[in-house]
Order: structure tokens, then C-alpha cells, then sequence
């Protein structure tokens, strides 16, 4: 695997050594008259593409526009105080990108070679619909370019927004070509046949829930084609969930190798410590000096019982303490956070959740690595773009939304999941009998009978993606936005003082006002930007100051920079920005 990557690597000469290096222009450029002459030419070209595919901030970072992260800040997201960029091709409104795909479309007949056409024209299919997916999950309306644009065809330059329904055909129809062309070897490095499929039943699946949740035409023609690709892969491909057999462990070791489980994941940023290519997990994770990231306790209270009931179900549950509130849970949740007893990989010392890194107490610890990474703040985990686990929500989210979804289906899928954290499979009738209390008051436009087994492919959507850069995107697509108003809160305590968090007689933590007055081992000042939610007791509050408003006719989209829209009049502005 890794003398793949050093390849893909050294062959777009690219020399870095940190997490943003594929970021980074080639050294050199590749004039198109003297090159697509043969395989190697479009390979060396097309491996440029890789550039683009999201790092650690795209990824892992980007949870903390949604409901799942609290950190040191709110989001603009959250605020509603996003403004309009004056400058051009600011806010995410860039094609630079775009341009390198087309140029490769204007010239790779040249190649003499007609399996390596075949090949790579695959590949750049399969960039320009993920180039054209994430700006439609952005913009919606956006023009459609296909060719490389000079700076006199004023008609191109000077062309009007697209709607999404002609971008989601177009990135449906360059996924086609990219699934009919592209090879079937198993890699999570290259994109293959198995990857477009993936990203087939993402696009879908999106844009088949985003037309769902408000009333516009076509939804169930894209469900039907998300759950088809995710069935593909599922049915054809090489790929299944990674275990050992140990659901204290698996989950945890998928997400911290420095290799990739190219058994389960398909795509994935790689990094090297050979190459001395790395990235900041393990420091973000863990550093005070830090954004202080830690989970909610909305996402906290979703992880189900080892039982398989919910959490919520439990008398008190909002006001049990940390050790209570992290025994006889799902498995996943000792594994994406500290709990009492937690030890970093190949440790033997017990970490309790450390509140100078972590501003929810709820600490992170999905990706993070054994210490020896933590020199130079340098980790080597590989991070995970598309793997199988994604593919097997996306197929029973398709189906339940469309009604077809059978108890088969669910132990296909969701079974699978939950048999590898170690908790009951999910039952159909009783999830559409019994609909959780809780996830109604939070998706409360989830309706018929299908509701409940709805709401709970939710909670494992939420609980198996977090940290992968699904939350947002899934709250917008579900028309959900004003679940970001809410202040999120992080762990519960009783009253001011010091507190044991592991239940073994010892003061662990003391919170206070003024000054500390015990000999816990950390302390936490309440008042200024962290209160307690009921005032004197409650949940962590950061930020109550901080006004948070979410605005339904505008912000599940952003706006287009005022700059380019001087540039080309033709360009409307997104509503009501």
C-alpha cells in the first residue's frame, strides 16, 4: 500500500511535510501540446486530481459547523452572521480546479493508447462530478462548464447559474461514464469502479433527501438510484466492514492505523512517515493550545445502551454523572471519546477527559494514535473518504425513505454496524411502533410509517459518521438547519466543587468560581465563556453569550461573492443574501 502512495506522491512532484500538502501546486506544469501522448502522460496528469480531495480540515474539522462539536468559537454557521465576499472567487466560489479536469478532457485523445483513455477519462469523470457535488451541496444553482474557458469566449465567461436539477444530471451522468470506464482493483488510493459507485449513492442520496424534505420533483428517482449503487458495491464489490471480532476495539483501530483497512475503506488521504508527510490529529485532539474540541451532549445522549434501547429512555438520564452516563454503552462510545478507564494505543495509563484540551469534557479520541506519533505534533493515521460503512447507511437510508426497506435490508445494512459495536441489530416493526421520543422532537418532519426506522438510520448515521464531515451536510439536506440554534452543552454536573469521575474516590476535577479551593488534579473556572446551564448546576455552557440564529429562507446556502457577480452580471445571488 504504501509504495502506492509514494507513487501517486512523487509522481505529481509534490514534496511537503505537513497535513495541507496536496494543497500545494505541482513544481512544475505540463505544457498539453507536448504531453497526453500515452498511459504514462495521462497518469502523471490525472494523479494531480488527488490534490483535491479533502485533509484533516475538510474531514474532521469540518464537524464543528454542526451539532456534534463544541469548540473554542461558534461558527458562522451558527451565528447567522455570514456576509457577502466582495472578492472574487472567495467563499468557496473557485473553478481553478475544475479547469485542470476540463483540460484533461480538451486533450487526452491525444494518447495513443485507448485502454488508458478508457482508464483515466474515468478518473476525470470521477473528479468533476466530487468537484460539481460539493459545489452544488454549496451553492445549488452554479454554471455548468465543460470545457476549458480563453479569455474571449465572453459568452461562457458571462454565463448564468444552472439549475441543480441540470448539475445533479450532470454529475449523475459523469458518474456513469466514470462507473462504466474505470477499473475494479481494490485500493484506497486510486478511485475505481467501486469509489464512483460510492460517491453515486452519496450525490443521490443527498439531493434525493434534499428535494424529499421540501416538496420538489424527482426525490424518489434519485433514492432509487442511491440505494442501487450502495447495493452494487454491497453485492459486487470487494469491500466489507472491518473487524477483528472485538467490538471493544475495531472501531477504534479503523479509524487510528497508519494504514489504511483497505478492507473496508475505499478512498483515504494518506499520509507517511517514511515521506514525512503528516498531519495534526493526535496534537488537535489532544493540546490545550488547541480549538478545545470536544463532543455535545446531544451526540453523547444518541449512542444507544448495549441492550439496544435508548439512553434517553432511562429515568434521569440528563443529570447522571460521567461514569454513569458511559457504563453499558454502546461500544463506539469509548472509542470517539475518553471514558473512565480509557488508555491511549499500546498505554497503560488510565486518561480521564482533560477539560484544558476538551471544552465539553466529552475529549475526542476517534483517529488519535498511540504517543509516539505526538513528536513534532506529527501523526501518520490515514484518514478515510469513502469506506463500506458509509455505503450501508446510504443504502438503508434509501430505502427506508422511499418505503422499500425490508428487515433483510436492515440486517444487510444497519445489522452490521451494530453487530460489529457490539449491540442488538436494529428491529423494523418495532422501530416504526415505538418511534423514539426524542429524535421525533428533533426531526420533526419525519413523518408516515416509516418514521421511526427513519429516525433511528439517523441516530447510527450520526453516531458511526462522527468526525468524517457528514453532520452538516446532513442537517442541511434534511432541511434541519435550526438545530444549530441551540446552545450546545457538554457534560452534567451537580453544583460547583470537585467531582470523581471515575468513581475511584479521588477528586478529578473541581469546578469553581473566584478560586479553587480543593486539590482536585484539574480545575475549571465557571463564569465568562463557560456557565452552567441551570446557573449554580447543569451542563457546560460555553458561549451563552454569543447570540446563534439560523434563517430558513436563506441559510442552507451560501451566498455568491458580490465580486463575481460584477464580473458577470448574469450570476443571481442566492436568496436573500
Amino acid at each position: 500500500m504504501k509504495n502506492i502512495i509514494k507513487l501517486l506522491i512523487l509522481s505529481v512532484l509534490l514534496v511537503a511535510c505537513n497535513d495541507d500538502f496536496l494543497d500545494r501546486k505541482p513544481l512544475s506544469e505540463i505544457a498539453p501540446e507536448n504531453s497526453f501522448q500515452n498511459a504514462k502522460d495521462l497518469e502523471i496528469y490525472t494523479n494531480s486530481f488527488y490534490n483535491d480531495l479533502p485533509g484533516v480540515a475538510g474531514i474532521i474539522e469540518s464537524d464543528k459547523l454542526s451539532d456534534n462539536v463544541l469548540y473554542n468559537g461558534v461558527p458562522l454557521e451558527q451565528s447567522g452572521t455570514r456576509l457577502v465576499s466582495p472578492t472574487a472567487g472567495a467563499g468557496g466560489w473557485s473553478w481553478g480546479n475544475l479547469r485542470k479536469i476540463n483540460t484533461f478532457f480538451e486533450y487526452y485523445e491525444q494518447c495513443d493508447d485507448a485502454a488508458a483513455r478508457k482508464e483515466y477519462s474515468g478518473v476525470a469523470s470521477f473528479f468533476r462530478a466530487y468537484f460539481y457535488y460539493g459545489k452544488l451541496k454549496r451553492f445549488g444553482d452554479v454554471p455548468w462548464y465543460d470545457q476549458v474557458i480563453g479569455s474571449q469566449d465572453t459568452e461562457l465567461l458571462l454565463k448564468p447559474r444552472d439549475s441543480r436539477v441540470f448539475i445533479t444530471d450532470k454529475i449523475i451522468e459523469d458518474l456513469d461514464r466514470a462507473i462504466a470506464n474505470l477499473n475494479s482493483d481494490q485500493s484506497s488510493d486510486r478511485v475505481n469502479i467501486w469509489t464512483a459507485l460510492a460517491l453515486k449513492s452519496r450525490v443521490c442520496l443527498f439531493e434525493g433527501t434534499y428535494r424529499k424534505y421540501r416538496n420538489l420533483a424527482g426525490a424518489d428517482d434519485l433514492l432509487t438510484l442511491a440505494y442501487q449503487a450502495a447495493q452494487r458495491v454491497m453485492v459486487e464489490g470487494p469491500y466489507e466492514l472491518y473487524t477483528t471480532g472485538n467490538p471493544s476495539k475495531d472501531y477504534r483501530d479503523l479509524f487510528a492505523s497508519t494504514d489504511a483497512k483497505g478492507i473496508e475503506i475505499m478512498l483515504a488521504r494518506r499520509y507517511s512517515s517514511v515521506l514525512n508527510v503528516a498531519n495534526s490529529i493526535n496534537y488537535y485532539f489532544t493540546s490545550p493550545t488547541q480549538e478545545d474540541v470536544g463532543l455535545t451532549k446531544s451526540i453523547v445522549d444518541t449512542y444507544l445502551m448495549e441492550n439496544g434501547t435508548a439512553f434517553t429512555s432511562q429515568v434521569s438520564y440528563d443529570t447522571k454523572t460521567f461514569k454513569e452516563e458511559t457504563t453499558g454503552r454502546d461500544k463506539r462510545l469509548s472509542q470517539t471519546i475518553r471514558t473512565p478507564g480509557y488508555t491511549r494505543i499500546g498505554g497503560a495509563t488510565a486518561l480521564l477527559p482533560d477539560f484544558s484540551a476538551s471544552m465539553s469534557g466529552y475529549q475526542i479520541v476517534k483517529y488519535v494514535a498511540d504517543e509516539s506519533q505526538d513528536g513534532n505534533a506529527a501523526g501518520f493515521q490515514d484518514i478515510p473518504i469513502f469506506r463500506f460503512g458509509e455505503i450501508l447507511l446510504n443504502f438503508a437510508e434509501a430505502k427506508a425513505e422511499l418505503g422499500t426497506l425490508t428487515q433483510a435490508d436492515l440486517d444487510a445494512s444497519i445489522g452490521l454496524l451494530r453487530t460489529r459495536a457490539g449491540i442488538p441489530t436494529l428491529d423494523l416493526g418495532t422501530a416504526n411502533t415505538t418511534p423514539d421520543p426524542i429524535l421525533q422532537t428533533r426531526y420533526a418532519n419525519v413523518t408516515g410509517a416509516n418514521k421511526g426506522v427513519i429516525l433511528e438510520i439517523r441516530r447510527e448515521r450520526r453516531v458511526e459518521l462522527v468526525m468524517e464531515g457528514f453532520r452538516y451536510d446532513d442537517l442541511m439536506r434534511w432541511k434541519n438547519g435550526k438545530l444549530l440554534e441551540t446552545y450546545f452543552k457538554g457534560m452534567y454536573f451537580s453544583g460547583l466543587g470537585a467531582f470523581d469521575l471515575d468513581g475511584n474516590n479521588s477528586s478529578d476535577l473541581e469546578l469553581y468560581t473566584g478560586s479553587p479551593v480543593t486539590n482536585a488534579s484539574q480545575k475549571l473556572e465557571i463564569g465568562g465563556v463557560i456557565t452552567l446551564s441551570n446557573g449554580s448546576s447543569g451542563n457546560l455552557l460555553p458561549f451563552a453569550d454569543r447570540s446563534k440564529s439560523f434563517d430558513e429562507a436563506r441559510d442552507y446556502l451560501y451566498p455568491i461573492p458580490s465580486g463575481d457577480i460584477q464580473l458577470n452580471p448574469n450570476l443571481e445571488q442566492n436568496p436573500n443574501w
